[in-house]
């Protein structure tokens, strides 16, 4: 298996994450305080975020640093962070009774 460069790795997980929380680049780099040319230059892996920067991105992202850092192998983080969003959107007594929910289909489905 081939790996991209870092830069086009932790870009792409930054755009993913960013759609999967329904931002767009302008509001992101607002959050974060850069130019939307500098998050759009990051996205395409032209320029990488500078290390002391990552923990600003994951905290805005609602994911891990290292997550950042993963190579995708297919849509399966996308799915798992636009339902991550979803359920923290959800105060937590609505959040139990999904998690109930598909715990339920998961059962029927085996």
């Amino acid at each position: 298996m081939r790996t991209k460069p870092l830069a086009k790795t932790i870009g792409d997980n930054i755009a993913s994450r960013r759609r999967a929380l329904g931002l767009t680049q302008m509001v992101l780099a607002e959050q974060l305080g850069i130019g939307q040319d500098a998050l759009s230059r990051m996205e395409k892996g032209m320029i990488s975020p500078k290390i002391s920067r990552l923990q600003d991105f994951a905290a805005v992202l609602e994911c891990s640093v290292a997550s950042l850092f993963r190579e995708k192998n297919d849509d399966t983080d996308v799915l798992l962070a636009e339902l991550a969003a979803l359920l923290l959107s959800l105060e937590q007594q609505k959040r139990d009774a999904v998690l109930r929910t598909m715990r339920e289909i998961v059962k029927i489905a085996k």
